[in-house]
C-alpha cells in the first residue's frame, strides 16, 4: 500500500480506540448530510415536475389551433383537413372553451365548459382512461372532475343546471340547460377536477348560440417534445388570423416556475456542501496542529514536501468520499422508501395529490462529482501549512 495513503488512514482513527475520531466523524456527516439532503430533494422536485407534465398532458391537447383576439372558427373543417396533411399529426377534433356556472340544488361553482364530440375527443387526450365513475357520453348529459363532483354533493344520474349568469343584455333572463351527469374523471391533477366539465359539442353550441362556430381545434402530435416545432410549422402555413400555441407555452408559467424552483434549491443545498467542505478544512488545520510532532519525525526520516501534502490530501479526500458515498446510499434508499409509501399532498396547494420521487442517474453523478471535488478543494491549504513545517521546528517544543 502506499506509504501517504496508509498514514492517511490511520489518521482517521482515534488514539485510543480502533474507531474514527469524533473530529472526523462530524467532517463526514456533514459531507453526508448535504449530499444526501440535496439528491432527496432534488429527485422530490424531479417526480413532481415531471408527473405534473404526465397529468396535464392528460388533459391538455398538444397542440391547438386557435384566432387571435379568440375570434369563432366557422371554417375548422378546413382547418382540421389541412392537419391530417401533416405526417406529425396523429389526431385533431374541434372543441369550445367556455366559463360558466353550474347548479345543483342549493350548490353553485364558476366552471370551464369544454365542448367536444366525445368520439374524437379520445384520441386527443386521455379522458377517457380516467373516468372513475361511468362513462364519457355527452349526448345530453356531461362529465365532470371528482373535486368537482364532491364540492357540489352529487352523484351519477343527478341533474345539473349549467346556466350564463348573463343574458346579452344586463337585466335579461339568463340562458340555461339542464344536463345529466353520465360519469366523473380524475386526471389527478386538481384544476381540471375542480373547474373542468365536459359537454357535447352541439349542446354548447346551442347553449352559448355560437351556431355552427367552434372556440379551437386540438391536435395531438406524434413527439410531445417537438410540439413548439410543429406549432410554429403549422401557424406558418396556416397564416393570419390563426395562431397555434403549444402545450408548453400553455403551461409556460407553471414550467418555468419550477425550473427555477430547482435552480434556487439545487445552489442552497450546494452551499451546504460547500459548508461541509470548510468543515474538512477545519478538521485538517486541527490535526496538523495535533501532528505536529508526527509530522517533525516524518521529515526526519526522509518524507518530503510533497509527500506530506499527500498524506492530508487523501486523508481529506477520504472524509469527502466516505460522506459521499454514504449520502448516495442513504439518498437512494430514502427514495424508494418515498417512492413506496406515497405522501399525500393538499391537491389545491400543489396541483397534485401525492408526492413523486424521481431518481436522476445525472443528478447522482453531478452531485457525487461536486461533493467530492469541493471535499479534494478543502484540503489543498491545510495541506500547504503542513507543509510548511520542517523537522526542527515541529519537534523544538516536543
Amino acid at each position: 500500500m502506499n506509504t501517504e495513503l496508509f498514514v492517511a488512514r490511520r489518521y482517521l482513527r482515534s488514539r485510543r480506540r480502533k474507531f474514527l475520531s469524533f473530529s472526523t466523524l462530524i467532517a463526514i456527516g456533514g459531507i453526508f448530510v448535504g449530499v444526501a439532503a440535496l439528491l432527496i430533494t432534488l429527485s422530490m422536485m424531479n417526480g413532481f415536475q415531471n408527473e405534473l407534465r404526465r397529468r396535464i398532458l392528460g388533459g391538455t391537447p398538444h397542440v391547438i389551433v386557435r384566432k387571435y383576439f379568440n375570434e369563432p372558427i366557422r371554417e375548422y373543417q378546413d382547418v382540421m383537413r389541412k392537419l391530417e396533411e401533416y405526417d406529425f399529426v396523429q389526431a385533431s377534433a374541434p372543441f369550445v372553451y367556455q366559463k360558466s356556472v353550474i347548479k345543483y340544488k342549493k350548490q353553485l361553482d364558476g366552471v370551464i365548459i369544454k365542448g367536444v364530440n366525445d368520439k374524437l375527443e379520445t384520441h386527443i387526450t386521455e379522458i377517457g382512461q380516467k373516468m372513475i365513475s361511468g362513462n364519457f357520453e355527452l349526448r345530453g348529459g356531461c362529465v365532470i372532475g371528482v373535486a368537482l363532483a364532491h364540492s357540489l354533493g352529487v352523484s351519477l344520474g343527478d341533474t345539473l343546471v349549467i346556466a350564463l349568469p348573463f343574458g346579452d343584455q344586463l337585466g335579461l333572463i339568463p340562458r340555461a340547460k339542464r344536463v345529466i351527469l353520465n360519469g366523473i374523471f380524475d386526471f389527478g391533477y386538481y384544476d381540471y377536477n375542480a373547474t373542468l366539465i365536459f359537454m357535447d359539442l352541439k349542446d354548447v353550441q346551442v347553449l352559448f348560440e355560437m351556431g355552427e362556430s367552434i372556440s379551437g381545434v386540438a391536435v395531438k402530435v406524434g413527439d410531445i417534445y417537438r410540439a413548439p416545432d410543429y406549432a410554429r410549422r403549422i401557424e406558418d402555413d396556416l397564416g393570419y388570423p390563426y395562431r397555434v400555441q403549444d402545450w408548453i407555452e400553455s403551461n409556460r408559467s407553471v414550467f418555468a416556475a419550477l425550473k427555477i424552483e430547482k435552480i434556487i434549491t439545487f445552489i442552497v443545498l450546494v452551499l451546504i456542501i460547500i459548508v461541509a467542505g470548510f468543515n474538512i478544512v477545519g478538521t485538517l488545520i486541527n490535526m496538523v496542529k495535533k501532528k505536529t510532532k508526527e509530522i517533525g519525525i516524518m521529515r526526519s526520516f526522509g518524507f518530503t514536501a510533497r509527500q506530506i501534502m499527500r498524506v492530508f490530501i487523501y486523508h481529506g479526500s477520504i472524509i469527502g468520499f466516505i460522506g459521499t458515498a454514504l449520502g448516495l446510499a442513504f439518498a437512494f434508499i430514502a427514495c424508494l422508501v418515498l417512492d413506496q409509501y406515497q405522501v399525500s399532498l393538499p391537491g389545491d396547494i400543489y396541483f397534485i395529490e401525492t408526492l413523486p420521487v424521481e431518481m436522476d442517474v445525472n443528478d447522482f453523478i453531478v452531485t457525487a462529482i461536486a461533493a467530492i471535488l469541493i471535499s479534494f478543494l478543502s484540503t489543498i491549504y491545510p495541506a500547504k501549512r503542513a507543509t510548511e513545517l520542517t523537522a526542527v521546528e515541529a519537534l523544538r517544543n516536543e
